[in-house]
């Protein structure tokens, strides 16, 4: 009878590439779906619910007879298995599906990160390197003929000469800051699912920022407008309304103002993203553009202005089309659909 034999590092191997290939394609039913609810608060592990395993079944002996059956695998029959996959692991994974870039962490980054790096090494010193220490002692002892294999003399003397201790190295690198300015237009209804998609959008800007700057450097500020603009917490983002006129030049002016007078332009990344139905009035999208132009675009590493559920009067984004189609910094996008979420995520980060 033949045996087939599979090591244990074998088997686990098959198990953690048929684990993660089940990630990838919770990951991939996600993304068709435009479904980003999965994402939590900044930086915390991500939830993946998948079927229970059933691996396939074996049978041994030369006539295919004889031999057992493989059993269920972990979880009850018919379960989920639940998995906590770290929140960096989750995101180069959604990176990946998405062909996202690395954000760029552009300016010269004032505020420094202070670490210490064992980069030298001296006769003098608190941390002996022993394996320093014990090449050069092996070196000498073979020069002076006191390590002598071939006289079965193995001997290895340490003098004090041949110790070597590592040296901390003071290194500053530069901490490079990211400020988010999420703009809303509350002259129409942000209930239901309109809520729902900016929500979901929102949501995924923020952990896609902090993945790329780290959590803690990134500051994520909410601003609202109908006839005029200010800001407010992110709970109120999504609550306040008003039913009346609306005017979004003054939040883009608003968010410029902020940006220039209360941080470093030169050591600072600026992101906004708008969010409205995109019915706009006047000179409202001449004037937006003329600020984007002039003053925003020369700051901004990224400006997104999305249409969330547009009407037939909607023209913000075809207005604005005419001067940033294609352009690298301001990114246009309509939703009219929780699927077209992703589609609405590359238009904002992919590059063009």
């Amino acid at each position: 009878m033949l045996e087939d034999k599979i090591s244990s590092n074998e088997s686990e191997g098959a198990f953690n590439d048929f684990i993660e290939d089940k990630i990838e394609d919770a990951i991939e039913e996600i993304l068709n779906e435009g479904n980003l609810d999965t994402l939590g608060d900044k930086g915390s592990e991500i939830i993946i619910e998948m079927d229970d395993i059933v691996p396939p079944t074996f049978v041994y002996g030369d006539e295919g007879q004889g031999g057992g059956k493989g059993g269920r695998g972990p979880g009850r029959e018919g379960g989920k298995i639940v998995f906590n996959l770290p929140f960096n692991r989750f995101m180069q994974l959604l990176k990946e599906k998405l062909h996202l870039p690395n954000l760029l962490k552009e300016g010269k980054g004032k505020i420094k990160e202070v670490s210490y790096e064992f980069k030298t090494f001296g006769t003098t010193g608190v941390i002996l390197d022993k394996k320093r220490t014990f090449k050069r002692a092996l070196r000498s002892s073979i020069g002076t003929g006191k390590y002598n294999p071939v006289e079965n003399d193995y001997t290895v003397d340490f003098r004090r000469r041949d110790r070597r201790y590592k040296i901390p190295e003071r290194v500053e690198n530069p901490k490079f800051k990211a400020v988010v300015f999420y703009m809303g237009d509350i002259s129409y209804s942000t209930h239901g699912q309109r809520l729902e998609m900016e929500k979901r959008l929102v949501n995924f800007i923020k952990n896609w920022l902090d993945f790329n700057y780290g959590v803690n450097n990134v500051e994520h500020r909410f601003f609202v407008h109908d006839i005029k603009a200010y800001e407010v917490q992110e709970q109120e983002f999504y609550k306040v309304g008003n039913i009346g006129g609306t005017r979004a030049y003054i939040v883009f002016d608003l968010i410029y103002q902020i940006a220039f007078n209360e941080y470093d332009i030169s050591s600072t990344n600026f992101y906004g993203f708008y969010f409205g139905d995109g019915e706009i009035f006047g000179s409202d999208s001449k004037d937006i553009g003329k600020i984007l132009k002039e003053s925003i675009v020369p700051v901004f590493n990224r400006v997104g202005i999305l249409e969330v559920l547009p009407s037939q009067w909607s023209k913000l984004v075809l207005d604005l089309s005419k001067d940033f189609i294609k352009d690298r910094i301001v990114r246009l996008s309509k939703i009219h659909r929780k699927s077209d979420t992703i589609n609405a995520i590359k238009t904002l980060f992919q590059e063009i």
